[in-house]
């Protein structure tokens, strides 16, 4: 094959192969969920919606499942997110166990912790 036959084969493969990168959307943490992403859930009405409908891989079982802190303070497994109501939360942040034991102390989290700050 000559030169010139091969440029536009070259081109057409270039231009096939290039990302369109303008319309992807920034991505998300994987383990928080911002008041900004609350608010684009209308349709929950408390922290365990939220949860559900923005990163249900935090409730699915692994060895253990994580303890729900408010604020600081533990309230107990995932059965109390749907007594957070969504209108109240400014934050939801999932912490690795290692994580929950820096900050809450070694017996806090053995599966991890859902942190969530509230006004």
């Amino acid at each position: 094959m000559k030169i010139k036959q091969l440029i536009p084969i070259t081109m057409i493969l270039i231009s096939a192969c290039a990302s369109n990168s303008g319309d992807r959307r920034p991505s998300r943490p994987r383990n928080i969920i911002s008041q900004e992403e609350i608010q684009g859930m209308a349709t929950a009405l408390n922290a365990y919606d939220i949860v559900s409908f923005g990163r249900p891989a935090w409730l699915r079982a692994r060895d253990k499942t994580p303890s729900v802190y408010l604020n600081g303070v533990q309230l107990g497994g995932l059965d109390q997110l749907s007594n957070i109501s969504s209108a109240s939360i400014l934050e939801l942040r999932l912490l690795t166990p290692s994580e929950a034991a820096l900050l809450y102390g070694t017996g806090a989290g053995m599966g991890g912790v859902i942190d969530v700050k509230i006004r």
